[in-house]
């Protein structure tokens, strides 16, 4: 089973894989974007095109090395963030057909900014920049058309609805 946590950043994705994970067995992919921030990669409102470029590639490589996982990353972000960095439009194009292509997701959940973010020193707590990118994320679904179940209220309630999606379809 290959589940999806999608939604901007700050939005309660890992805490929710986490949770996921120790209920169903599954493996979390591996946050690369940490990886990219230790490597000394420009993440956030100042990424550059060889990192999104890069985080694409290895997010496509962890997808494809499980056969069942929880990702609080998925490959739709990457060309999310490109397009809400507006990044050039070669590159846009490019990671919305890798997306495209390569997802194949069990279950998609999308969840939407409902709390404050935390500063971990890594996202970005810029506002205006989450809901950029919460816009184009529902853009992006609803233009390519891709079944997705929206996941809202506490990390409990969410935690409840994601189990019942997943125990019941």
């Amino acid at each position: 089973m290959k589940i999806a946590i999608c939604g901007a950043h700050g939005v309660g994705k890992t805490t929710l894989s986490k949770m996921i994970s120790e209920e169903f067995w599954l493996p979390i992919l591996h946050d690369i974007v940490v990886d990219a921030h230790k490597l000394g990669f420009t993440i956030n409102e100042e990424t550059p095109i060889e990192t999104q470029i890069w985080l694409t590639g290895k997010q496509v490589e962890q997808e494809k090395k499980y056969t069942a996982f929880v990702a609080d990353k998925c490959i739709f972000d990457y060309h999310i963030y490109a397009k809400a960095l507006d990044m050039d439009k070669d590159v846009i194009e490019i990671t919305r057909k890798i997306a495209i292509k390569t997802q194949n997701y069990d279950h998609i959940f999308y969840i939407k900014p409902e709390f404050p973010i935390v500063d971990d020193g890594l996202r970005s707590t810029n506002i205006d920049f989450q809901n950029s990118v919460q816009e184009t994320y529902e853009n992006f679904m609803k233009e390519n058309k891709i079944k997705y179940e929206y996941i809202t209220w506490s990390i409990e309630e969410r935690y409840n609805q994601i189990k019942w999606y997943i125990t019941n379809n």
